[in-house]
């Protein structure tokens, strides 16, 4: 799946396709803080756009692209990009986070989107799987959260890593990557990615994988020995262990 706006047909999964100067937009949500990453605990407003070139079994924002689950016309709305900036910049918080979805399928017009974000004052980052090239959007922003899938996402290894693309996006200075994991034992596959793109520890995110408080916490526990013991960071999931799985939090 390429660019959202590369398509000839009108429409993608039954969903208006965005037009020139528009982002597929699922939802615009703030102040609230950043649960993720680098960045956790930061004051944040979240902009998360539609379609995904990916289908991750445990994905927990399928309503932006699963449309055997959701009604994806009431669920995806094109949105102009300024009107999308103003939205963002009206939370009035030092930082959005670009998510989706994936971003790179709407890389041009996500550019647009950070770029006047920034303007503003306030500074931007982008969350994305890698598995697909972010043209101008690379430097648009301020720090690049690459999310590559591992077995546990479920489908094919040519699909979720692409190696070009990843490759091209972890030589960059401003980015860092970060893995949803459920166990101890998945390290392993962590260890052949970073070692194949020589990713420098401090440079490697680990998340636990899961969408309850309890789980996110168990695994918690279960990872940091492992985590510490190779340089690397352990991600918590703030938003869950604050609201749940709630949406727009």
């Amino acid at each position: 799946m390429g660019p959202l706006s590369s398509k000839a047909d009108s429409t993608w999964r039954g969903v208006g396709r965005p037009g020139r100067g528009e982002l597929l937009i699922s939802e615009i949500f703030g102040p609230t803080l950043q649960g993720e990453g680098p960045s956790a605990g930061k004051s944040a407003a979240f902009v998360r756009l539609g379609a995904c070139n990916l289908a991750c079994v445990w994905c927990d924002t399928s309503y932006t692209w699963d449309s055997s689950r959701y009604d994806l016309a009431s669920e995806l709305v094109a949105k102009p990009t300024a009107e999308v900036a103003d939205k963002a910049l009206s939370f009035g918080v030092p930082l959005v986070v670009i998510t989706g979805g994936e971003p790179a399928l709407q890389a041009v017009e996500a550019a647009r989107l950070a770029e006047a974000v920034t303007r503003s004052g306030s500074a931007v980052e982008l969350e994305t799987s890698g598995s697909l090239p972010l043209g101008p959007l690379a430097d648009a922003v301020r720090l690049i959260v690459v999310s590559p899938k591992l077995a546990n996402a479920g489908g094919r290894p040519q699909a979720r890593l692409r190696w070009p693309v990843l490759e091209a996006i972890s030589v960059l200075p401003h980015s860092v990557l970060k893995f949803v994991v459920a166990s101890p034992e998945e390290l392993a596959e962590v260890d052949e990615i970073t070692s194949r793109l020589q990713t420098k520890p401090e440079r490697v995110w680990i998340m636990p994988e899961g969408t309850e408080r309890e789980t996110v916490l168990a695994r918690m526990a279960e990872l940091t020995g492992p985590v510490a013991s190779r340089g690397w960071s352990l991600s918590s999931r703030l938003q869950v262990i604050m609201w749940g799985n709630d949406r727009g939090r």
